[in-house]
């Protein structure tokens, strides 16, 4: 879908910009109190949303260092990795993820590229949609990972005009391709 969309814009003569997320942890970190608020709000029977509830809760976990085990820890939050319906849960907590977006988004595990055509060089929509992705994660206590962000201009060749991008405060690195 994103090379598609992104030859479309070549195409038509004007170029398109991506911003490429990184999610820190984003499987362990899915508060599953929310979570399960999320599920139940989807309209889902009762029944399924018990099951997914008893799923999650009364989970724990330890861990073992030169063969010694530490003591048991409840697990309260995240998702369960390896498991079949992980990923299901995950991509159900971040499934209002475009709320307020209007550029395009696509989500790839722990990762979420945004991307739109850019019809001029003062274009600030991209960056607008980059800053209210950032308040979606605060607001849903996932973390960003700045350094593993970046943007990328796609263009045809011999375009120089760019548009820098910022996370937070601080310049978002340009990357030839992700």
């Amino acid at each position: 879908m994103v090379c598609q969309d992104t030859a479309d814009s070549l195409d038509e003569g004007v170029w398109a910009d991506a911003i490429k997320i990184d999610f820190s942890k984003a499987f362990d970190l899915v508060p599953q109190d929310r979570l399960l608020t999320k599920i139940a709000a989807t309209g889902l029977d009762l029944m399924v949303v018990v099951w997914v509830k008893e799923f999650l809760l009364g989970r724990s976990q330890r861990v073992r260092v030169d063969g010694q085990l530490s003591e048991e820890v409840r697990v309260t939050s995240g998702v369960p990795q390896g498991s079949v319906l992980g990923p299901l849960l995950f991509l159900a907590y971040v499934t209002d993820i475009s709320r307020n977006i209007e550029s395009n988004i696509r989500l790839s595990a722990d990762d979420c590229i945004i991307y739109r055509k850019i019809m001029y060089s003062s274009d600030d929509k991209l960056q607008m949609d980059k800053n209210r992705l950032r308040e979606w994660a605060v607001e849903n206590e996932m973390k960003t990972n700045p350094g593993k962000s970046k943007a990328v201009n796609l263009t045809k060749a011999g375009v120089k005009e760019r548009i820098i991008y910022y996370f937070e405060d601080n310049l978002l690195p340009e990357a030839n391709s992700f």
